[in-house]
């Protein structure tokens, strides 16, 4: 079992769209506590208290890592948030895999049309190290970007080599 087992972790960078609901749940508290001071209403108190209590709930989920397990030919897509919460994004067989290559390699060019779903557990990074895997599912393909370590790829390679194309 230790022989093909192997994972690697990706943390999530924060993006405008993060950056931008952190600012309205701020806002919205900062602009509901100034208003209730200034007219003394307990209406905009309130206002307040509800965006705090979304930005309670809220917050966490914009703190993501990924963790991928690659264990006797299936990869495990798993998403924490906050550090504490996990929840399991997708299951693949590598008997469906048709093929898995880096992101800007020519083995995956014919899955980047609009018809074929893809799914992004990556950091986001520029200097990511990002991988697809294509999986056919009857008539529809889906492409599966993750950021796998060296030794998860050799997995893999070890797994299904025609499948695996590290060019």
């Amino acid at each position: 079992m230790e022989g093909n087992y192997c994972e690697a972790r990706a943390k999530k960078n924060k993006t405008a769209k993060d950056t931008l609901i952190q600012a309205v749940f701020i806002i919205g508290i900062v602009i509901g506590l100034a208003a209730a001071i200034l007219t003394g209403h307990g209406l905009f108190m309130l206002i307040s208290v509800a965006f705090g209590i979304g930005a309670y709930f809220v917050f966490p989920s914009l703190k993501v890592e990924y963790e991928y397990v690659f264990c006797d030919g299936q990869i495990d897509f798993d998403k924490i948030m906050n550090g504490e919460k996990r929840k399991r994004m997708a299951r693949i067989d590598f008997d469906q895999v048709v093929a898995a290559a880096p992101k800007n390699s020519h083995a995956l060019d014919g899955y980047k049309h609009s018809g074929v779903k893809t799914y992004d557990y990556t950091s986001m990074t520029p200097e990511g190290r990002v991988w697809g895997v294509v999986v056919t599912a009857g008539e529809q393909n889906s492409v599966y970007y993750f950021e796998p370590s060296d030794e998860m790829i050799q997995k893999m390679k070890q797994k299904s080599p025609r499948k695996v194309s590290e060019y």
